[in-house]
């Protein structure tokens, strides 16, 4: 009664749709009209990025029948061009910093539509797995990097929202990119699917030319002093102060623009090993679902179809409500790392109770439950990322990330389908993802003992 009597003396109503509506505007106001056209970049990218995964998982069976390929040989092309994204971001910040997002996002969007078309034409999977790896992989990957980078900068009180906001592209992606790739493949075949699709892909270079980075003021101390040699008659010293100079000049160059400083980190290393189990696994799943519910619990294509677009209604509804709901129980005073870990328990525990689900509606349910807790990881990975370097170095750590989760990809992935191949089931895969990915719980309690104890500098 008094706090509405004070609201009343002072001529203030609180209604729902006013608090709403502030919210909106407090949101809006925290990141200006390039921090969410920044969101439009990361969330055409993650469409990107899973549109081009995911259907091509999708149409795995139909490459597998007319390249007379084995289900591993097409996984592992599926890998390998994931990998090339991921190894590509460790490039993405250096290149930002050199031309800009905008024109980093908007190469990476025609790169992304032209190979795609260019694909439509081979006449082998080597050349499909060539022209996507060197083209298509690297432009997602630095796309997504630079993108999510400058989300990272624009935001402050509102970063949970942009972020989920932005993933909500590959939430939508898992919805439409699957029927779609299902639909055009029964219509227009592989060839005009993945012509289809390098065109609805190319609209990235039109995000790209709507992005641009936040104003930052120059200090007088960012300018290197250019030191005087004096003259000497010494020749041979003069030759070994050069040689010196060009060693130290270029360890500083390769220092600074890869933050190697990150290295010394023991933080690093940590988020570093839960990012990269949680990644492989996560990209296991994604390219070997399909082609599981389909053989090992006999499912139709359109059953298997539905199983990930619940999935990705999962997500879209984490990408919604995650940021709402973070800071509505901050009651319960949980801090980014507790809801990361959560998020990494019942993934763990999904991969581990699948294989024993057998009928159609529990798998749709657990796929969904598995979606909504997959983006939230992935939220909150980015949120804990920041804590722990900043904003200005979450580029470059998703760089070096990239680059060992695309290596570790690249000789893991493939595995899913030999262990099939040998034994006709991927039980053994599914609770084996799953007891590996309870390892990074591990790793996060670590992570929480070490920054309570020494908080991670650069």
């Amino acid at each position: 009664m008094l706090q509405q009597r004070k609201a009343n003396d002072n001529g203030v109503q609180f209604s729902p749709i006013q608090s709403v509506s502030s919210w909106f505007v407090k949101t809006f106001k925290d990141g200006g009209l390039h921090g969410w056209l920044a969101v439009v970049g990361l969330f055409s990218s993650w469409m990107a990025w899973i549109g081009l995964i995911k259907g091509l998982a999708v149409m795995l069976p139909t490459l597998q029948e007319q390249f007379n390929a084995s289900t591993w040989l097409v996984g592992w092309m599926i890998a390998i061009i994931d990998a090339s994204m991921q190894i590509s971001a460790l490039f993405a910040s250096p290149l930002r910093e050199k031309l800009g997002v905008r024109v980093v996002v908007m190469v990476s969007g025609l790169l992304v539509g032209g190979s795609l078309i260019a694909s439509a034409f081979a006449t082998s999977l080597s050349q499909i797995t060539v022209l996507l790896t060197l083209a298509a992989g690297p432009a997602v990957g630095c796309s997504l990097i630079v993108s999510k980078e400058l989300v990272g900068r624009c935001f402050k009180e509102a970063s949970t929202t942009a972020f989920g906001v932005g993933i909500l592209g590959g939430s939508i992606a898992y919805v439409t990119c699957v029927p779609l790739t299902q639909f055009f493949l029964d219509v227009y075949g592989w060839r005009g699917t993945k012509l289809l699709f390098g065109a609805i892909l190319s609209h990235l270079a039109v995000c790209g030319a709507l992005m641009k980075e936040p104003v930052v003021k120059r200090s007088n101390d960012e300018y290197q002093t250019v030191a005087v040699n004096e003259d000497t008659d010494d020749g041979e010293a003069t030759s070994n102060s050069r040689c010196c100079s060009c060693f130290n000049y270029g360890r500083s160059f390769i220092s600074q623009t890869f933050k190697l400083g990150l290295f010394s980190l023991p933080s690093f290393w940590l988020i570093i090993f839960m990012c990269n189990i949680w990644k492989m696994m996560n990209i296991a799943w994604v390219i070997y679902f399909v082609v599981y519910t389909t053989v090992s619990k006999g499912f139709s294509l359109g059953d298997a179809s539905n199983c990930v677009v619940s999935y990705g209604i999962g997500g879209i509804l984490s990408s919604i409500t995650v940021g709402p709901l973070v800071k509505n129980l901050q009651v319960l005073s949980l801090s980014n790392s507790a809801w990361l870990g959560l998020g990494l328990f019942l993934s763990s525990l999904y991969y581990l109770i699948d294989p024993w689900l057998m009928s159609f509606w529990p798998i749709l349910v657990a796929a969904f439950i598995y979606g909504y807790f997959k983006v939230m990881v992935h939220i909150q990975f980015d949120l804990v990322i920041i804590e722990s370097f900043g904003a200005d170095r979450m580029g470059f750590f998703w760089g070096w990330n990239g680059l060992f989760t695309g290596v570790t990809g690249l000789f893991t992935l493939y595995l899913p389908g030999l262990i099939y191949d040998l034994y006709g089931s991927y039980t053994i895969t599914f609770i084996l993802m799953g007891g590996v990915q309870l390892l990074t719980l591990i790793a996060l309690l670590a992570l929480v003992w070490q920054r309570r104890r020494r908080p991670a500098r650069l």
